[in-house]
């Protein structure tokens, strides 16, 4: 630690070290009675008058000055030095005056600690203050490790733009899809009818079926009706079911399903099929299928349905064996009455209990006798 320097009477408090160097350099030497060179007042190294920097340098200036005139007398005949000149102001070596070293170090002290807290403050600010382009803010955002900045959301009416644009674009791309393909259908003549293919006919001569369909060849394949073309087949006798469809690029196709003939009835025309679900048409008659020998006959009768029910219950060997159905509508209930062959009658009684009574009359038909009863399979009955 530097020694504090005597309190300055004129003014009432404590001068500073380099105060009280700088009025002994006015006042002189003690010793040599020799003044130093007055102390400038002008800017500084700090750039104002006054400054630490510039007290402090002035002061050390005139410590040197005053160690070179408390030296070594120079030698006779030289000439004095000018104490203003630039060479007696070169300080000799520090070990040659240890009073002047001392206010030398003292001056330097001082000086250091009234620029000390200004240049540490600098310091810290320029320590603290981030180079140029290497501070947290600078690079990408991968970089800093931050997420990327998402764009801005659209405001309602820029939104409302797109929304429009793109209706607009489906719509003329839809019109454009419209335009071709009406070209490649209709004006181009690309997919025309060419022909009519017929399937599952085999019974239903095919000529009828096409002579029903009556498809018009030349015309726009995507123009055919084919419900029109299905109800005019379908009106065909021996036809139970129709589909028609198109055969890219040139064909019409119709598919039918032909009715089976479960029994055969008497009409005016003569023996006329019927099928399952009794409809009589007009086909060609198996002889070895049995007779329907009741009143009207016809898909809504309650004869019919309670005549083609008991058929379907019989067994294939059974049902070879029936040749009549008879139907009587005693009671309200139809009764159904069976003919075999060899002369032998089967009591069947109502269409419920189908399977059941089928399997029971199997067993009865093993014993000899000309009637089965079976209208309660429970009690099956035979008589001679």
């Amino acid at each position: 630690m530097s020694p504090r320097p005597p309190a300055d009477p004129a003014r009432g408090r404590r001068e500073t070290v380099g105060e009280a160097v700088a009025r002994r350099a006015r006042e002189g030497d003690p010793v040599t009675g020799e003044r130093g060179p007055a102390v400038s007042r002008t800017a500084g190294p700090a750039g104002e008058s006054g400054a630490p920097g510039s007290r402090g340098a002035a002061s050390r200036g005139a410590a040197s000055r005053a160690g070179v005139s408390r030296g070594r007398a120079p030698r006779s005949g030289a000439a004095r030095p000018d104490p203003g000149s630039r060479r007696s102001r070169t300080a000799e070596s520090p070990g040659d005056d240890p009073a002047g070293d001392a206010r030398s170090r003292a001056a330097r002290s001082a000086g250091s600690r009234r620029a000390g807290p200004r240049a540490r403050a600098t310091g810290e600010r320029a320590s603290t203050r981030p180079a140029r382009g290497t501070g947290p803010g600078v690079g990408t955002a991968e970089e800093r490790g931050a997420e990327p900045s998402r764009p801005a959301p659209l405001s309602p009416v820029h939104r409302r733009r797109r929304r429009v644009a793109a209706l607009v674009a489906g719509l003329v791309l839809l019109a454009g899809l419209a335009v071709g393909g009406r070209l490649l259908l209709f004006d181009l003549g690309l997919a025309d009818v060419e022909g009519v293919e017929v399937s599952g006919a085999s019974a239903v001569p095919v000529e009828e079926v096409l002579a029903a369909a009556a498809v018009v060849p030349g015309g726009p394949l995507a123009s055919v009706d084919t419900a029109g073309i299905a109800a005019r087949v379908a009106q065909l006798p021996g036809v139970a079911m129709v589909e028609v469809g198109r055969g890219w690029p040139h064909t019409v196709t119709v598919a039918i399903t032909e009715r089976v003939a479960v029994a055969i009835v008497d009409t005016a025309r003569g023996p006329a099929p019927v099928d399952a679900t009794g409809v009589v048409y007009a086909a060609p008659v198996a002889a070895d299928l049995p007779r329907l020998t009741f009143g009207a006959v016809g898909p809504d009768d309650p004869s019919t349905r309670a005549a083609l029910d008991v058929l379907g219950a019989l067994p294939d060997g059974l049902r070879a064996q029936v040749r009549t159905v008879d139907v009587s509508t005693g009671g309200g209930t139809p009764q159904v009455a069976l003919g075999l062959t060899e002369d032998r009658q089967v009591r069947w009684g109502t269409a419920e209990r189908g399977p059941e009574k089928a399997s029971v009359l199997v067993a009865l038909l093993t014993q000899p006798g000309r009637v089965y009863d079976v209208t309660s399979p429970e009690l099956p009955t035979v008589r001679s």
